[in-house]
């Protein structure tokens, strides 16, 4: 068992160090981006269940060879009340520190994502209310999608995800009307589109309460940003299968300080809230546009069969162990 911790311990820290700093800079991110998603999926969840099972593997060591084992013994102990038998199974000071640790920080991850969650839920939907009230719909937009027009001179457009995708709206401002063409219009509401299409929301809402849990920590830190770019290289990816390269790089230029410029426009009626993770095309990295500019092929099926299997080996690893041990 404490070998068992030792080694969870040290996955934990290769996870939330060396590995974040390798793979926010890898080149692969930009030819499939959803291959990179799936890896800093199974990095996440991997390291967070190493950085919180160590712990407790390591204070259960002395009550069972084996964690079920354990665990049974510790309870009986505690419902029990048979405190004197501590010092017979030679449990120490630091197997009780040990254990503390890894619940409290497992109840901080789970509260956090909670806390999270719902105040994203709570500011969405006055935000809503907000569009609801301010805004018209815009006809004719693609698929038939929900799409408000709000009177404001800044060229911004944004999505609003609901629980299902027939509750999301996608607004635009009439700046943005203005200033784009067709084509150019067309190809922002697709790219806002796949963002609720393929709830991209749901995965930066995880990441953004890992890095509000411990913001300190690398992989939270580089996770975050991670996410937020790969899920606007895939949101470009929707919009690239109906508009091409040129039309959504013109759009990107005429309305690239959309939501950083409406939240700090005069006088806005909307505000967009801070609680709120980011899911517009203001994130405009290097990686994004290089691969606008000069796409390149995506990694071929071995190179996604190994990615995938390595995702896959991340996230069974400490699973298992901590499931079989």
């Amino acid at each position: 068992m404490e070998l068992l911790a030792l080694f969870l311990a040290a996955l934990a820290v290769i996870l939330a160090i060396p590995v974040p700093k390798l793979l926010h800079t890898a080149s692969f991110r930009g030819r499939s981006p959803w291959a990179a998603m799936v890896l800093w999926q199974a990095i996440a969840l991997a390291g967070g269940l190493s950085m919180v099972g160590a712990p407790i593997i390591y204070g259960l060591a002395p009550f069972g060879d084996s964690l079920p084992h354990a665990l049974g013994g510790a309870v009986q102990l505690t419902l029990t009340e048979d405190y004197e038998s501590l010092g017979q199974l030679d449990v120490h000071p630091q197997h009780i520190f040990a254990l503390c640790l890894g619940l409290l920080l497992g109840g901080h991850l789970v509260l956090t994502l909670a806390r999270t969650y719902f105040r994203v839920l709570g500011a969405r939907r006055r935000h809503r209310q907000l569009v609801d009230l301010l805004s018209t719909p815009l006809p004719n937009t693609v698929d038939d999608a929900d799409t408000q027009v709000i009177e404001h001179e800044t060229p911004l457009a944004y999505c609003l995800p609901g629980r299902t995708n027939a509750s999301s709206v996608t607004v635009l401002s009439r700046g943005l009307l203005n200033t784009l063409s067709e084509s150019e219009l067309g190809a922002v509401v697709a790219h806002e589109q796949t963002h609720l299409r393929q709830r991209h929301h749901l995965l930066t809402v995880t990441f953004e309460a890992w890095y509000r849990a411990l913001p300190w920590l690398p992989t939270n830190r580089y996770g975050r940003e991670a996410v937020l770019e790969l899920t606007e290289m895939l949101a470009d990816d929707g919009a690239l299968a109906q508009y091409s390269p040129e039309t959504l790089l013109r759009s990107l230029a005429l309305s690239s300080f959309e939501t950083a410029s409406h939240r700090d426009a005069p006088g806005s009626a909307l505000e967009v809230d801070e609680d709120v993770p980011a899911t517009s095309n203001t994130l405009i990295t290097g990686a994004r546009l290089q691969r606008l500019l000069a796409p390149t092929e995506p990694l071929g099926k071995l190179a996604m069969f190994g990615v995938v299997s390595s995702s896959a080996a991340l996230l069974a690893v400490p699973t298992g162990l901590l499931l079989l041990s």
